[in-house]
């Protein structure tokens, strides 16, 4: 197999014609934390010094929140075939930003070519996979990318993808034999050492998330011992998930196909058990390759592929699912006439193992051979037949002749285009290749240009006011208008007000509504304190995400006096201000001539409930005091009205 599973279970990966296929490939490529949702604004009861609040002072903004809106042994279908002919990109301008429907594997002996590949198609590329760690214990996690990559540093690659903005999930395969995953699983212990160790590979390496690509259930440990790993499969998904979204990590699962149970089709690996683990992932990679492999036939067939596809997206959310495309090609031999040499004998057969090729140099192998590839439009892949004749000596030292028909199939850019039309037909995630490097720079352009044509749509968002003023206990209208690039109101787009206190603080939701036939949304808020707020949408299917710039509601505190009306000569004198919220500095003033003469300051916080002057009257007559409040970054200035107080 050539597929991942091939780099895994067998030696072949390093056969000389591998190295070179590898080595002309890189040559190519060297070229080229929630606040959860609650009282925003508190009007407090004026309380006395040093008393509690009232618990049953609060109000909660008002808005409405409308509700949102594996294998057949026989191909599929008639051989249906087209010459196939050569074409050049397309050309246009593009005018909304290509959708990120591309990601793929880098494996760790093809380092340098995958990571061109993908810098070379950032545009659209979101996230890519290092196929470099291996489990094989409990707590221990192989690493192949050092051996593999003397001159290169990890980190340093790591840092390259990261910098362009790529999420970075690497897949990790199963090092052990038979049974032995399934065995650390089974046990309550040992699976939270896996689970524990996998969470720990992300987190100090500051991954974004774990790639499972467990392979060892479905092809070493065999059908017969699915009943009993089903259960402790998804337990360890739950778990999985459990850790690893605690740390704002995702979770990614690359399985062979799986088939509706009802259509009781073959082929269906149901061990790993989609409907099961579905609310616990992030994403679904389907390996919808290898579908042919002990004979000649597609890689993976159309129908076949599309079958899986629905059934994924049955069961799990289709933007999570993701179709595996190879970048590989098959060749086999189909008939031996004559006598091979010595030197080949025993692999020039009809029962041999099929060659492996980038699908890159499909159309070039068939050329150099005089024959002409063509297109199946049912299995939605290319075909061609040739003969290769060996020539050299038997055993005894005579000369001898042998010439084999062989028959290859691999998949060009129309094959990935008629894979790329599923994105757009059942809104699924993208296609993910196995491996980044090896597909021909024309099949990869056409994805690009198909993925700036289903681009989303850029949405503006802006506040209608960003800086509002507003008495304690008032109720404002906080206000967003939402757009696309050529200035069209979104209608119906749902929009998420959100504010925060302090500038560290997380944001939290306030409100959510729906913006009208002008692309306005609006929430009336009743002012309980200062606070900054935003309005955004989550991305989805025909937009990006968006948000607004920072609005900021300022509060002019509300302020209560209470003081005597009459006082005496030479005795306290007590004056208490009050602050709603209680937060800033107040300053007692007297009235002297046509101004105003400080007496005193002091703070009001939640710890004092207010503040109290002290005062002791010298002379008899009306004093006439006012307290004033400073202003602060969030808080107006303000003056209370003037009093008097006889004094006596």
């Amino acid at each position: 197999m050539s597929g991942k599973r091939g780099v895994r279970f067998c030696a072949s990966l390093f056969k000389p014609q591998l190295r070179s296929t590898f080595v002309i490939a890189l040559i190519i490529a060297l070229y080229a934390t929630f606040i959860p949702t609650g009282t925003l604004g508190i009007i407090g009861i004026n309380q006395a010094v040093g008393s509690s609040p009232n618990p049953n002072s609060s109000a909660t903004p008002t808005a409405s929140s409308p509700a949102p809106s594996a294998t057949s042994a026989n191909s599929p279908g008639a051989n249906a075939t087209q010459p196939i002919s050569s074409g050049g990109q397309t050309s246009g301008v593009a005018i909304k930003p290509a959708r990120k429907i591309y990601s793929g594997w880098i494996p760790y002996y093809s380092v340098r070519a995958s990571v061109a590949r993908a810098l070379l198609y950032k545009e659209m590329v979101g996230e890519v996979s290092p196929f470099w760690h291996s489990l094989t214990g409990t707590k221990t996690i192989k690493n192949q990318f050092t051996s593999a990559n003397p001159s290169l540093k990890m980190a340093e690659q790591v840092e390259m993808l990261r910098a362009q903005g790529f999420k970075i999930l690497p897949a990790l395969t199963d090092g052990t034999k038979k049974l032995v995953l399934y065995g650390y699983l089974a046990k309550s212990s040992s699976r939270k050492e896996v689970v524990t160790t996998i969470t720990n590979l992300v987190v100090s390496n500051n991954f974004d998330g774990i790639d499972l690509d467990l392979e060892g259930f479905a092809f070493t440990d065999g059908s017969s011992s699915w009943s009993k790993t089903t259960p402790v499969w998804t337990q360890f998904i739950v778990e999985l998930s459990a850790s690893l979204h605690e740390k704002n990590k995702l979770l990614s699962v690359t399985t062979p196909v799986l088939f509706d149970p009802a259509t009781g089709r073959k082929g269906s690996y149901h061990v790993y058990n989609w409907a099961g683990i579905a609310p616990y992932i992030d994403r679904l990679r389907i390996m919808t390759y290898d579908y042919s492999t002990s004979k000649p036939g597609p890689i993976g067939p159309l129908e076949w592929t599309e079958s899986s596809l629905k059934y994924a997206i049955s069961v799990i959310p289709a933007s999570k699912v993701w179709v595996g495309i190879p970048g590989y090609g098959r060749d086999w031999i189909t008939k031996v006439d004559g006598t091979c040499p010595k030197n080949v004998a025993t692999l020039i057969k009809p029962s041999a193992k099929a060659a492996v090729f980038d699908a890159a140099k499909g159309s070039e192998l068939a050329l150099a051979y005089g024959t002409t590839p063509v297109y199946d439009a049912v299995r939605g892949e290319v075909t061609f037949t040739y003969q290769k004749t060996y020539n050299g000596v038997n055993s005894a030292g005579e000369p001898v002749s042998c010439t084999a028909t062989r028959v290859a199939w691999f998949q060009d850019k129309r094959a990935y285009l008629a894979r790329a039309e599923f994105i757009t037909r059942y809104r699924i995630g993208g296609l993910v290749q196995w491996t980044l490097s090896q597909a021909g720079s024309d099949a990869i352009d056409a994805l690009l240009e198909f993925a700036r044509t289903i681009g989303p749509d850029e949405v503006v968002a802006k506040i209608s006011n960003a800086e509002i003023t507003s008495n304690y206990g008032e109720t404002k209208r906080l206000s967003a208008l939402f757009a696309l690039k050529d200035n069209s109101p979104i209608e119906n787009l749902e929009v998420t007000f959100q504010f925060r206190r302090n500038e560290n603080d997380k944001w939290s939701e306030l409100s959510r509504v729906t913006t009208d036939k002008s692309g306005a949304a609006e929430i009336d808020l009743l002012v309980g304190g200062a606070l900054t707020f935003r309005a955004i949408t989550e991305e989805s299917w025909e937009r990006l995400a968006s948000e607004t710039e920072i609005g900021k509601v300022k509060v002019t505190r509300s302020l209560q006096i209470t003081a005597p009306p009459f006082a005496k000569v030479g005795k306290p004198l007590e004056i208490l201000a009050q602050l709603t919220p209680r937060e800033g500095e107040v300053t007692l003033q007297v009235q002297s001539g046509s101004g105003w003469k400080n007496l005193d300051s002091g703070l009001v916080s939640e710890l004092n409930g207010g503040h109290l002057f002290l005062l002791y009257p010298k002379g008899k007559g009306f004093m006439t005091f006012r307290v004033t409040v400073d202003a602060s970054e969030n808080y107006n200035g303000s003056e209370g009205d003037p009093f008097t107080i006889l004094i006596r």
